[in-house]
């Protein structure tokens, strides 16, 4: 992720809550949109149009679509970063069924999205904004365009429309900026983030149960790295998959990781790099270290490298997600292990008798509409329009050729998709064939259990992992991080750097270069560099606004 904000609300979820896919790779459709084939936050190899991202608006007629148009034609232009390579054709023929639909001339301009965050303020400050603004997520630009008037506030207009009007308050309080809503977001679900995952075939050889605490984790990490726990006869396994910048660590709850959930003496949320509960898990990692459960190169190894490890069957416990994942690397598991079988580690009790993850805050990538249509009520009727559309949920069992509207959206059997087994999947690289490409919008779903993201998968093995998960974790509360709701310009401005520093000094106490008994001397750093300033702020616009951290 490339701008500041997205250090707090995506690096953090990365790091902490695993945002989905973060450092992976993918062209899954599950993301109805070729922004999101997104090697930071999809997670996908395999190609799967069903589009489990959802919305709340069972979609069951042919032609809502088009039942509002008007007989004026109307140009829309729109800039937005994408994932898909080769980047979709401005003129392909999804373009154009778009364009019959809705009796428009979309002008559309792709950008990578590892170009995206120099080429869009560019585009900003030049002033001749297209009609639609794509973005990554919320950051300091995306504030500072909304107070500069750059977009249009879209409070009046939500309410006309059934897909639209039922975004959740804590999203909408994600893009709103001094009372006003400045853009739509896409769905992604909040529960479906990174999870801790354990070889359970490991356990079962070993004679272990399930971890439940930190004691019991350390002991089968341990057991995982010096107990053959593949039966190979070879002393070639770890325990704890682990990378550079602590991702993702060992955090199995809300208390430990780096989201805001603790408070400190006077009552105030703080980060969670510098609690308690953090500090227990680094105590964990520096004697997983020490017992060489862990690798002694962690600290310059990638995230990317360390999974493909995990799935390496090098590593007994590393995190993964059942949503928009990789069947690739499943089925390469399950081919060279074939005795393999995998389990999310429930989330342990903690201190204050709360047992749940830290979830995502409920969306991916946003769209915002340029101030200057408040002359233009047609053009942002038609817009909305176009985005109600495509968030219209279409249940997963629906997605297939038998349905008008979803063939439609995926440009039709043979071009966009093929079905196979009954189930809907891209054909590689054909992003232009797609109407669902071009607008970049994705289903909102009702719940994130209505994704059913199991029901998209083909490998045996990844689709029963996966519906595993779903199980537990139907039955496992989510908290919901508040800080994702405000818009601090300290943290904007100072978070990265202080993440840093406490990065680098927590990775030298995993590694005994510093000691741990120095943690509260490291709080105090972070503190008197801002840190403590961007506390005050944050709480005080948490309080200003009536917002709080939630479990659901």
């Amino acid at each position: 992720m490339k701008t500041n904000k997205i250090v707090t609300l995506f690096a953090a979820l990365c790091l902490v809550t695993g945002l989905a896919g973060c450092g992976g790779s993918n062209n899954n459709s599950e993301s109805n949109t070729a922004s999101t084939n997104n090697a930071e936050t999809t997670d996908s190899s395999n190609t799967t149009t069903n589009k489990t991202n959802a919305n709340t608006t069972t979609n069951t007629t042919t032609d809502n679509a088009a039942a509002t148009t008007t007989d004026k034609k109307l140009e829309i232009s729109s800039i937005q970063g994408t994932w898909a390579s080769p980047l979709p054709d401005p003129a392909g023929n999804g373009a154009k069924m778009i364009n019959e639909k809705f009796n428009v001339d979309l002008k559309s301009q792709f950008v990578p999205y590892d170009e995206y965050a120099n080429k869009l303020p560019v585009v900003m400050a030049a002033g001749d904004l297209p009609d639609m603004i794509g973005m990554e997520g919320v950051d300091a630009n995306f504030v500072k365009w909304a107070k500069q008037g750059a977009f249009l506030p879209l409070n009046d207009y939500i309410d006309k429309y059934d897909a639209i009007k039922n975004i959740p308050k804590s999203v909408w309080d994600a893009v709103t900026v001094d009372g006003k809503i400045y853009a739509i977001p896409n769905y992604f679900p909040a529960k479906y983030g990174k999870k801790p995952i354990i070889r359970k075939d490991w356990l079962d050889n070993l004679g272990l149960s399930m971890p439940t605490s930190y004691d019991e984790l350390k002991k089968v990490a341990i057991a995982f790295a010096k107990n053959d726990p593949d039966k190979d006869g070879k002393n070639d396994t770890l325990g704890l998959g682990l990378a550079k910048s602590i991702v993702y660590g060992a955090w199995m709850g809300a208390e430990w990781d780096s989201g805001w959930y603790n408070k400190n003496d006077k009552g105030q949320l703080i980060p969670g790099n510098i609690s308690e509960g953090f500090k227990k898990q680094v105590t964990l990692l520096r004697d997983l270290y020490k017992e060489g459960a862990i690798s002694k190169d962690w600290a310059v190894t990638k995230s990317a490298d360390a999974r493909k490890d995990f799935f390496a069957g090098k590593i007994g416990i590393y995190y993964e997600q059942p949503y928009d994942i990789s069947e690739t690397r499943f089925k390469q598991l399950k081919e060279t292990n074939p005795t393999a079988e995998l389990a999310v580690i429930p989330p342990f009790t903690q201190d204050d008798g709360q047992q749940g993850f830290t979830g995502l805050p409920g969306y991916y990538e946003l769209h915002s509409l340029n101030a200057n249509l408040k002359d233009d009520p047609d053009k942002i009727d038609r817009i909305l329009e176009m985005i109600n559309y495509f968030m219209t949920f279409i249940p997963v069992d629906q997605r297939n050729d038998q349905n008008p509207e979803f063939d439609w959206q995926h440009g039709g059997v043979g071009k966009g998709y093929n079905m196979e087994n009954g189930v809907a999947l891209d054909i590689d690289g054909a992003f232009s064939e797609m109407p669902e490409t071009y607008l970049g919008i994705r289903y909102w779903a009702p719940t994130d259990e209505d994704t059913q993201p199991a029901m998209v998968l083909q490998d045996p093995f990844t689709k029963s992992f996966v519906q595993s998960a779903v199980d537990l974790l139907k039955n496992t509360k989510t908290y919901l991080d508040p800080v994702n709701r405000v818009h601090s310009d300290l943290l904007y401005a100072k978070v990265s750097e202080l993440d840093q520093t406490v990065a680098e000094h927590t990775t030298k106490m995993i590694v005994g270069q510093e000691s741990i008994e120095d943690w509260d001397k490291m709080v105090q750093e972070y503190l008197s560099k801002g840190g403590q300033d961007i506390i005050d702020q944050v709480n005080q616009l948490l309080d200003k606004d009536g917002i709080a951290g939630e479990w659901k």
